[in-house]
């Protein structure tokens, strides 16, 4: 896929190229008169430097060979992405919120220095440079990006001036594990990042080879691959290594080693970089693990009803036999063993009835407040005191017709997994509060009926879940667990319980955030109660009016000159409909975009648009926080509300400095409450 073919450039024309300066001059240079796109495109391609194509929402559609082979990437693996997934996390914030805003303004960047991440996890440093190619209208529409890898220059510069003391505070400071080897292989300098990588700070103050940090069986492999690169069968060396804490914990770390040479082409050092990928190797180790248990994972409670009826069978005529003949001590404990074997796999066939909402339930009416409150000392001494437990219930005293024992089992089951994902450290909330699940919501929920419900949220600050991984959660035997240690059967009883309720469930994550797993159960009402009442609306650093009726909710303000225009930024098709029907019908003028770099290139090219109504977790590397204030960047007065599927009480992002600036709603939010925070951000923010 090329670049300029993508833009929609014809071929049957002379082409020139405009080229944008910050002074928002330009001119028209003909580079190679005459001559058709087609040369543009090879000339491009065989030029000897990287480069590569970006859409006006910073995603790839084309990158040369050079690219490709510098970053051992190949085309299938760019193709479709954004370009911020390649940088590490460091760059990627200052290209969203420094080098992006200034360059859809001016339509120039130049050599910017970045990071940006090979196949192999190891880090390249490259220069930076983007051409604007855009329409008529002077919508951006391409960007051609061209990468100096600097890479090389950079740790010569740093093995220069080692002994430099601003070389020094750059080295120590550094996010990435570096280390400075002499030519026979002792570590002479090492950075803080790889000293704490590994739990050992005494690495460069003792006559220590860089392979004893290694896992001895990765030392042979370590030491072949220098013996190679030593004696110029290969240019660099590339490879995941294990490393040994001080502890005996075993890490991964992405390693690259380049060699150091004087003027008569003597290696004087070698430089080592070390980037932490521990947790992408047990995330790839949990998502193998999973797939194998994926056709497993379809067994169904059909399946189960019929298997349970043979062993029902089984059960009943070994009972028989157990009354009816005389036998020895042996053939007793046998016979009983029988039995219980069998009982066994009725038990895991209830499971599986339960999840397939066959199981017989005993209802009762059961205050939620009182049921959750008697748990707290059985579930803090069940997640042990590593967990931090925190318990938030409702005002008002809701009940819902339950089965008080399911329920328990259901909250105590969530609890065990969340200390699971926490890797028993962290802090687990557990929460109530009431809820109106409104016929918008049901129309992307066709499962939920529209009324009162009382929710009960269980919320973690583990590791947080994939979006794969979510569709496959309440899968009957899906498990991410490592084997035996889980059924894969705990949420899938827990979803059969509350559907057969009569509620519905819903599971928000974040990687690296953490997991808020939300029942809804039906909501009992008592005597005066208001059936309306629901909780209300969070607003961070704003107290916001709750239980605000569509019968008393004003109309937003509109001025005479013309309505406010409000950009919705929702990557959710589905979701961002809803958000857009609703504020058309309030009145305001509306434009959409799926993810942050659309929705800065629509900021750039309406510059009219009072207020962003965005989500806080999109994809792309962007989320809703980095967005508001790249997009603040480039119009200081913009208004900005967030919105987010975590609970009150256990918002992930409510220690994040850029949180209390602003109006924040929860999903799923009700049309009189939308109205009133876009009214009240309008009006006061």
């Amino acid at each position: 896929m090329n670049p300029l073919k993508t833009a929609g450039w014809d071929e049957s024309k002379p082409v020139t190229w405009r080229i944008e300066r910050s002074v928002q001059s330009s001119v028209e240079l003909p580079f190679i008169p005459d001559q058709s796109n087609a040369t543009y495109e090879k000339v491009l391609f065989s030029l000897p430097v990287m480069l590569h194509s970006m859409d006006s929402s910073g995603r790839m559609n084309s990158a040369n060979p050079v690219w490709l082979r510098t970053l051992g990437y190949a085309a299938s693996d760019v193709v479709g992405r954004s370009f911020s997934e390649f940088l590490p996390v460091e760059t990627r914030s200052k290209l969203i919120t420094t080098i992006y805003p200034k360059y859809l303004v001016t339509g120039d960047c130049t050599a910017e220095e970045i990071l940006i991440t090979r196949k192999d996890g190891s880090l390249a440093t490259v220069l930076l440079s983007m051409i604007a190619l855009r329409g008529d209208k002077g919508r951006l529409q391409r960007s051609i990006c061209f990468l100096d890898d600097i890479t090389e220059r950079k740790i010569s510069e740093i093995a220069s001036a080692r002994n430099d003391g601003r070389f020094r505070s750059a080295f120590v400071a550094s996010s990435q594990g570096m280390a400075i080897v002499s030519a026979n292989g002792q570590i002479e300098l090492a950075n803080e990042s790889l000293k704490e990588f590994l739990g050992r700070t005494e690495i460069d103050q003792a006559a220590i080879s860089f392979d004893e940090l290694l896992h001895r069986d990765d030392r042979g492999h370590y030491l072949n691959g220098i013996r190679q690169l030593v004696g110029g069968e290969i240019s660099s060396l590339q490879c995941d290594m294990r490393f040994m804490t001080k502890g005996g914990k075993v890490v991964h770390g992405a390693t690259a080693v380049s060699l150091v040479k004087n003027e008569k082409g003597a290696i004087e050092q070698m430089i080592v970089q070390v980037g932490d990928i521990t947790d992408r190797k047990q995330v790839n180790e949990r998502l193998q693990k999973a797939q194998k248990m994926e056709a497993v994972g379809q067994l169904t409670g059909g399946l189960a009803h019929d298997f349970n009826n043979l062993l029902t069978i089984i059960i009943g005529n070994l009972q028989l036999l157990d009354g009816k003949f005389s036998a020895d001590d042996k053939s007793e404990k046998r016979l009983q063993e029988s039995i219980n074997a069998a009982r066994k796999g009725a038990d895991l066939t209830r499971q599986l009835l339960a999840f397939a909402r066959k199981q017989e339930l005993e209802p009762q009416d059961v205050s939620i407040n009182g049921l959750v409150k008697g748990m707290e000392s059985l579930i803090a001494r069940t997640i042990g005191e590593t967990v931090e437990l925190r318990v938030n219930i409702m005002d008002s005293d809701a009940r819902a017709l339950i089965d008080p024992s399911q329920l328990e089992s259901a909250i105590l089951n969530l609890a065990i997994n969340a200390r699971d994902a926490m890797d028993s450290s962290g802090k687990l909330t557990i929460e109530t509060q009431a809820a109106y699940l409104d016929h918008d919501y049901a129309k992307l929920n066709p499962d939920v009926a529209p009324g009162q419900y009382v929710m009960i949220a269980v919320t973690d600050t583990g590791a947080g879940m994939s979006a794969e991984l979510l569709e496959k959660v309440f899968q009957p035997f899906f498990t991410t667990k490592p084997v035996g240690q889980g059924t894969g059967l705990g949420l899938s009883m827990v979803y059969g319980f509350i559907k057969q309720s009569g509620g519905h469930i819903a599971v928000y994550s974040e990687v690296g955030h953490g997991t808020s797993v939300k029942m809804y159960l039906p909501r009992r009402m008592r005597g005066a109660e208001e059936a309306a009442r629901v909780a209300a609306p969070i607003a961070a650093g704003k107290p916001m009016q709750a239980n605000v009726t569509p019968a008393t909710q004003p109309e937003p303000t509109m001025t005479a000159v013309r309505k406010p225009k409000i950009l919705v930024v929702e990557d959710q098709e589905a979701v961002r409909a809803v958000a857009c029907g609703f504020l058309e019908d309030f009145g305001y003028d509306i434009i959409e975009a799926g993810d942050g770099f659309e929705a800065l290139a629509k900021l750039q090219e309406h510059d009219d648009i009072d207020l962003m109504f965005s989500d806080v977790v999109m994809p792309g590397g962007m989320n809703g926080f980095d967005l508001a204030q790249a997009a603040q960047s480039m119009k200081p007065q913009l208004k900005i509300v967030h919105t987010t599927g975590y609970p009150k009480g256990a918002m992930v992002h409510q220690d994040e400095p850029r949180f209390k600036e602003g109006f924040i709603i929860m999903k799923p939010y009700r049309r009189e409450d939308l109205q009133k925070m876009i009214k009240d951000a309008l009006e006061n923010q």
